[in-house]
């Protein structure tokens, strides 16, 4: 059975999570004080961005950042903690920027859970990731309502982010009275499914390069390694960021306009036809054309599974669909 984005008690949680010690991990074991407070989205401090001028675009992109918590303190993040702030905050000048030149940027700070909790069990799971989902649930209903403004809007993320945002949008898509304003949904580094699609008619994949008010998702693997990829469920609906149509056809690396990798420095490397993208298995297989500029992530994901570069290595394609879709957005 599906995961439901649903809240569960402290109390609940506490019991559940008492019991199952992470091996290596020096976390304490989880209990009510270990909850930070929930961001307050009326207050600037609760958010990771925001325009300084809301007219600058006549677009805006709602962001939600991906996992970047996994010390062996907090369970959940204290949205007030200025070291992870900063961490979330990389990936809106990497992941995000593919947006937000393009795009009003709004970035709520969100409760996420820790990395280290995907070893939990599922249900333990489910009540960690749950004060996340309420967290973005109230950011995204707060700017409905206090700044979109009734402007066009892209819902985008990655990993743990794209995780709460589909499970919200099953959840609440086609009931909010603002789904025609919808240019895309970028969840990228999650999956989606044909069951999550039946549980939301409402919810439709992006079948080629200009639709509108449509999904992606993909999440790139080396060939044969989409069973030990953790992002990937099986049965998930493959967008190629090459073609953007979901037929699992092969796409060559000469239509790979440019792969970006983010340097420590805060330059850029921008390689053309990195990486070819074919549909296989509920993965995006892509073969690197340089295996030294993907290596640095196998410490987190088992080798082969290239999460970390599911923008990366496809950047510059990712920037220009963002375009042709707004555009095609204001032609209708």
């Amino acid at each position: 059975m599906r995961r439901l984005a649903t809240l569960i008690s402290v109390a609940l949680t506490l019991l559940l999570l008492a019991t199952h010690a992470l091996a290596g991990t020096q976390l304490p074991p989880f209990s009510a004080k270990n909850v930070p407070a929930a961001p307050d989205y009326t207050e600037h401090a609760s958010w990771l961005s925001l325009p300084e001028n809301p007219n600058t675009h006549p677009v805006d992109i709602f962001w939600v950042y991906p996992t970047i918590l996994h010390d062996d303190t907090h369970w959940l993040m204290p949205p007030d903690n200025t070291q992870l702030q900063k961490a979330a905050a990389t990936s809106l000048t990497t992941q995000a920027s593919v947006f937000s030149n393009q795009a009003n940027l709004y970035a709520p700070l969100y409760r996420q859970m820790n990395m280290a909790a995907l070893s939990l069990p599922q249900k333990d799971v489910e009540s960690l990731i749950s004060y996340g989902m309420e967290d973005v649930w109230q950011a995204f209903t707060y700017y409905l309502k206090n700044f979109n403004q009734g402007r066009p809007f892209i819902l985008a993320g990655h990993s743990q982010g794209s995780d709460i945002l589909i499970e919200l949008l099953i959840k609440h898509w086609g009931q909010l009275g603002v789904e025609k304003n919808l240019v895309a949904a970028y969840i990228i580094g999650w999956s989606i499914t044909p069951d999550d699609l039946a549980h939301n008619p409402a919810l439709n994949m992006c079948k080629n390069a200009t639709q509108t008010g449509c999904f992606i998702s993909y999440n790139s693997v080396a060939p044969g390694k989409q069973s030990v990829a953790p992002t990937i469920r099986t049965g998930g609906i493959v967008t190629n960021p090459l073609s953007w149509t979901i037929d699992g056809g092969f796409v060559p690396a000469e239509c790979n306009i440019g792969s970006v990798f983010f340097n420590d420095d805060g330059t850029t490397t921008t390689v053309p036809h990195f990486t070819s993208a074919q549909s296989k298995e509920s993965g995006l297989v892509v073969q690197p054309a340089d295996m030294k500029l993907v290596s640095i992530d196998l410490e987190s994901f088992p080798e082969g599974v290239y999460h970390f570069y599911d923008y990366s290595l496809f950047y510059e394609n990712i920037k220009q669909n963002v375009h042709d879709r707004i555009e095609a957005f204001t032609r209708h």
